[in-house]
């Protein structure tokens, strides 16, 4: 850029001080008559800008090389973006061969009855969500697996809720099933064919029938779940909607709160109401438990009073700090 002529009037610069020369060489020298050197080392000031100037072009080039990357990178992403959206889109991974698994309380062909799959449903726009909300039509489902082989397998497989208590009402002579999230599940059959250990069979094939509460609690052991018993008859379960009663609700408390090693040597918990809800122990001891509050400092009071007292048929923990039991007379 060519230094401005100086306007009338206005002071003209001294020379070898000027700053915008028209050719470059003129920043990197100096005659030698303009001045006479002193004695001192010094930097040439008119050389520093040069050099100056030199860097910022370089920088000014670099950053152009950079951009004209950054731009070919996002040309290239672009392309990229193009072809995926038509690879998805087309029929390639078009899921041809939908495999629906079964489980224990939902056949395949009941999750086929209620999986609504979109005509041309390809592996990558499949939505599992869609296909989890479906399948929940079915209480014992709480999620969905769904699985992609490609190019055209889908695999779907639902999860049954966990149980974790069957209520026995006796009234209706029927074992309603409850899952982990305090939901009712389903009514399952009072009579169960089981083997001579008592566990249940399902091929039926089993070597006995029980029916009532004997087939419940042979339920319940099937499940890995807890037998809630003497139900209040006003209860009524409703599939798929959350439990209500106070009095289930808190045997449920004791169902979770109860460490597994005590539950182990729980056979039922009576639910009658709230404040009556006891424990009958595998051993035939009756723990009168109360509300479900200090579930912990009771199991531990029980605990240690069969640990150390012998003969022990009863155990009152209501008010843990206050406990009081019985036991045989020992001869």
């Amino acid at each position: 850029m060519a230094t401005p002529k100086p306007s009338t009037g206005t002071k003209a610069p001294r020379p070898g001080r000027t700053l915008g020369a028209s050719k470059p060489r003129s920043l990197t020298s100096v005659p030698a008559t303009a001045k006479k050197p002193s004695g001192k080392k010094g930097v040439n000031p008119l050389s520093s800008l040069g050099a100056m100037a030199n860097k910022t072009s370089d920088a000014a080039s670099l950053v152009t090389g950079k951009g004209k990357i950054a731009g070919g990178v996002l040309a290239v992403l672009a392309v990229l973006v193009v072809v995926a959206v038509v690879v998805i889109n087309s029929g390639l991974f078009t899921a041809t061969d939908i495999q629906i698994q079964g489980s224990e309380h939902v056949t395949k062909h009941d999750a086929i009855q209620l999986i609504d799959l979109p005509e041309g449903t390809s592996l990558f726009n499949v939505d599992p969500d869609q296909i989890t909300e479906d399948l929940k039509q079915n209480p014992w489902v709480s999620g969905v697996d769904v699985q992609r082989q490609f190019p055209h397998t889908l695999i779907i497989t639902p999860m049954e809720r966990k149980v974790i208590a069957i209520a026995y009402i006796s009234s209706d002579d029927l074992a309603w099933a409850i899952g982990d999230d305090d939901t009712w599940i389903a009514p399952l059959s009072t009579s169960v064919e089981v083997d001579d250990q008592g566990n249940v069979i399902t091929t039926g094939q089993g070597s006995n029938t029980l029916t009532g509460i004997d087939a419940a609690l042979a339920l319940a052991k099937h499940y890995g779940a807890v037998l809630l018993t003497d139900v209040s008859a006003d209860v009524a379960p409703v599939s798929g909607q959350a439990v209500s009663s106070k009095a289930v609700k808190a045997g449920l408390d004791y169902v979770r709160g109860f460490s597994s090693e005590f539950l182990g040597q729980v056979k039922d918990i009576s639910t009658p109401s709230v404040e009556a809800i006891s424990a009958n122990l595998n051993n035939g001891i009756e723990v009168s438990l109360g509300d479900s509050n200090d579930i912990v400092k009771k199991e531990r009071v029980v605990t240690k009073l069969l640990s150390q007292v012998e003969g022990v048929t009863y155990i009152n923990v209501r008010s843990p700090g206050n406990y009081t039991f019985r036991n045989a007379p020992t001869s």
